[in-house]
């Protein structure tokens, strides 16, 4: 085993579960039945078929790899996949000289593997809270298990009732009809349920209180953006952007790519607010704003620092490059849970 310093950011489950329309409270289901849920569904499954949700131009799928139970502790272990060209992914060494054309090197994937990096998340259903944890990798992919679980509510769950039907070119395919309690029985009525799994990052706003108190004395504006090139989306970004400063070049292997850029424009108390509440709305906790003040031009104020986030060096006992024990993970997360908690403010 080694010490790894642990990246921790805490995110609250506001809902999850069954809903009637208009409802605040499910009808049925919770955070505790839908771990439960969806390891009892992944149980004796090939690492492919535990996917929930097909690819398209925003995401690629993942995978379920592993879930581990302590208590109300859970720790869940994601597998997602990366673009490649279906046989190899390519990169590029990292000293390849600008302005030339790079060799590209293009590593082999072995038949039926699944490229991808892992991802871990740590749920404590008391608290109705889970945190994604960094490790040496940057990319944390909160919003794929998101809608990993939220797609696994809408059609595999336990409350599903559906029939299997064959369309007019003999494939099969599931029919969803709804959701009850009990699936199998006939006399529950089946009402109209919405499937919903909705997190929030949990936050301090003192840091958010001190930028608004201090909007007309605000100089310079930070930006910083984290793009996750394994999605079509950012990754099409990141090529325009190249586009733009006339550098042309093929993808890299990395898996993120961050850009910055300071702007010195004249804001009001409403204009930060709008800032604010498109960082929340989109949860990223690699993506920020940065305020400078007039007069303390050695300090930037981020929103970021409002996250219920911690650090900690746990002990870690790797597997491979990729994987750490995880057994061993959920147990330094319990015998360090009070630590690490208090430290994030949770």
């Amino acid at each position: 085993m080694a010490s790894e310093e642990v990246v921790f950011t805490f995110y609250r489950v506001r809902q999850c579960g069954y809903y009637k329309s208009g409802e605040q409270i499910p009808a049925f289901g919770g955070l505790v039945k839908l771990l439960e849920d969806v390891c009892e569904w992944a149980d004796g499954k090939t690492l492919r078929e535990t996917s929930t949700f097909e690819a398209n131009e925003k995401r690629l799928p993942c995978y379920l790899l592993n879930a581990k139970r302590f208590g109300s502790d859970w720790l869940l272990t994601i597998w997602n996949e990366i673009p490649s060209n279906g046989q190899k992914v390519p990169s590029i060494h990292g000293d390849s000289q600008f302005g030339k054309d790079p060799n590209v090197i293009m590593n082999s994937i072995e038949e039926g593997s699944i490229p991808g990096y892992a991802t871990y998340f740590w749920f404590l259903t008391e608290k109705n809270v889970f945190a994604t944890i960094r490790l040496r990798n940057r990319l944390t992919s909160q919003k794929s298990l998101r809608h990993y679980l939220y797609s696994f509510m809408k059609q595999s769950s336990s409350y599903v009732v559906s029939e299997t039907v064959e369309n007019e070119n003999g494939e099969t395919g599931v029919l969803i009809h709804g959701y009850r309690l009990d699936p199998s029985d006939e006399n529950e009525k089946l009402v109209h349920y919405f499937p919903r799994f909705d997190t929030k990052l949990i936050r301090n706003p003192g840091e958010h209180d001190i930028i608004r108190q201090n909007a007309d004395r605000i100089r310079k504006i930070e930006r910083v953006i984290e793009l996750n090139l394994s999605t079509p989306e950012d990754l099409g970004l990141w090529q325009q952007m190249l586009v733009k400063i006339n550098l042309r070049r093929k993808r890299e292997g990395a898996l993120t790519t961050k850009v910055r850029y300071v702007l010195s424009p004249h804001v009001s108390l409403s204009d930060i607010n709008n800032m604010i509440r498109d960082w929340e709305k989109h949860q990223s906790e690699n993506s920020d704003y940065g305020f400078i003040f007039e007069g303390d031009p050695n300090k930037t104020h981020w929103l970021s620092n409002s996250l219920a986030r911690a650090e900690y060096n746990l002990e870690v006992e790797r597997d491979n490059d990729e994987l750490v024990n995880v057994d061993l993970l959920l147990n330094e997360l319990t015998g360090k849970r009070s630590i690490i908690l208090n430290s994030a403010g949770v």
